[in-house]
């Protein structure tokens, strides 16, 4: 079965009743850690991981969900590299502490926090099956306005349930590192938050940035799109569509939900076999 695959949902309807919340926990990690190890859960951008890392760098995963990325992270990093995987669910990090475990990911840190522009402790809101499993990929900080046009294709869910979190901004949280290559950001819409707290850390080492946006999300948040990719524009960034091997230059208006990658000039060259 793959990774999402019919027979999968069903199982999972199934299942979760019949179970507790811990067994299910357990039994999801070992699915994924599988999934994630065969390369049947995946997703395009990964290809970018060896161009934008190096052996010994650190890299951010901000929203590491059950740790897609922190495998191909970890791998290709080294010994001497460093993952630092933000997730703040509670549900949601004690699979993915079981997946590293799994997949012995032992250059992983994983920190119990969400990031944002302040620290402190918030509500976030979990989206929950039918079965009454938590849909962990699509969590969110609360506040979100979702009851608005456009959420017959977006909120594909029937109810919430809120779980309380800490949040932290990176540049109070990181240690001082030598080289920071790239940052993996999908947190549902609050992008900005995050990239704020981070504003010094970026400065000071101009990462790649693959970043899901949807701006239906940002919407919900009142936040302009524009504010979004300002904040990588002002300091120069350059925005990229990654499709059929290649790397794309687009421009703001081109922007539907995805994911996107900003690239700084100066590490264009790390990139050159893919630019478009």
């Amino acid at each position: 079965m793959t990774a999402n695959s019919p027979a999968r949902r069903v199982l999972k309807k199934i299942l979760y009743p019949l179970i507790n919340e811990r067994m299910y926990q357990r039994v999801q990690a070992v699915a994924k850690a599988w999934d994630i190890r065969r390369g049947t859960y995946s997703e395009p951008e990964l290809d970018l991981i060896p161009y934008a890392v190096r052996q010994g760098d650190a890299a951010l995963d901000v929203g590491a969900n059950f740790g897609l990325y922190c495998y191909h992270l970890s791998r290709s990093l080294g010994r001497g590299g460093r993952v630092y995987a933000f997730e703040p669910v509670p549900f949601t990090v004690q699979t993915l502490t079981r997946v590293a475990r799994l997949l012995r990911l032992r250059n992983v840190e994983i920190v119990p926090k969400g990031c944002s522009d302040h620290s402190g402790e918030i509500a976030f809101q979990v989206p929950v099956q039918e079965s009454g499993a938590l849909i962990a990929g699509v969590a969110y900080v609360g506040g979100r306005n979702d009851d608005r046009d456009g959420k017959e294709t977006q909120v594909l869910w029937a109810s919430t349930r809120e779980v309380k979190g800490k949040v932290i901004a990176l540049d109070e949280f990181l240690p001082p590192l030598e080289r920071l290559s790239l940052i993996k950001m999908d947190i549902e819409g609050a992008e900005i938050f995050a990239l704020r707290g981070a504003a010094k850390t970026i400065d000071e080492h101009l990462p790649s940035v693959i970043i899901e946006i949807n701006p239906w999300y940002l919407d919900g948040f009142n936040i302009p799109l524009a504010d979004l990719t300002r904040f990588f524009f002002d300091r120069g960034y350059e925005l990229h569509h990654y499709r059929d091997g290649g790397l794309h230059r687009v421009a703001v208006e081109e922007i539907v939900q995805d994911n996107y990658v900003f690239i700084h000039p100066s590490r264009r060259e790390r990139f050159a076999a893919l630019l478009k």
